[in-house]
């Protein structure tokens, strides 16, 4: 089944299939865009994703996460991720900078 391009978000990392490379696996929390789905057949016709961010190696025996292991994003989710990021830099930047204040100012 091929399809556009749409973003999902991981709700159930658990229960990674032995043999699963770890680097390849996926992160509950984390966006993922969905790149290319299907049927799986051995998954009893379950729908598989596969993602823009994630390269499995051609010799792993699975090629596809389950479906149910995602939900959709919406836009507004997508805007509130990058929001939080953008202040997140900000507290970042702000830690930095007391943090060298308060360091010159204690060891004049």
């Amino acid at each position: 089944m091929n399809m556009e391009q749409f973003k999902v978000v991981c709700v159930n990392d658990k229960a990674k299939p032995n043999g699963f490379p770890s680097s390849c696996w996926i992160t509950k929390g984390e966006h993922y865009t969905v790149s290319e789905s299907k049927y799986l057949t051995r998954q009893k016709m379950s729908i598989g994703y596969k993602f823009l961010e994630i390269q499995i190696p051609e010799d792993c025996e699975y090629q596809f996460f389950l479906a149910n292991r995602f939900k959709p994003c919406t836009e507004d989710d997508i805007k509130a991720e990058e929001a939080m990021v953008e202040l997140l830099k900000e507290v970042d930047s702000l830690v930095y900078w007391y943090g060298n204040y308060i360091f010159k100012i204690l060891f004049k």
